[in-house]
């Protein structure tokens, strides 16, 4: 318990600025994934209705 109450704010900075990064990343990918999905299924849709 002593050991987290002497923790460096500048420590626990970085570790958190490092999870944000991480975070934006896997949304950014997750968003990227979407959206080829969306445009595929439009195009099997634009496909099937021929």
């Amino acid at each position: 318990m002593e050991n987290s109450l002497r923790a460096n704010p500048l420590d626990i900075r970085e570790q958190y600025e490092k999870q944000l990064k991480d975070l934006q990343e896997a949304y950014g990918e997750a968003m990227l994934e979407l959206r080829a999905r969306k445009k595929a299924q439009a195009l099997l849709d634009a496909a099937n209705d021929k």
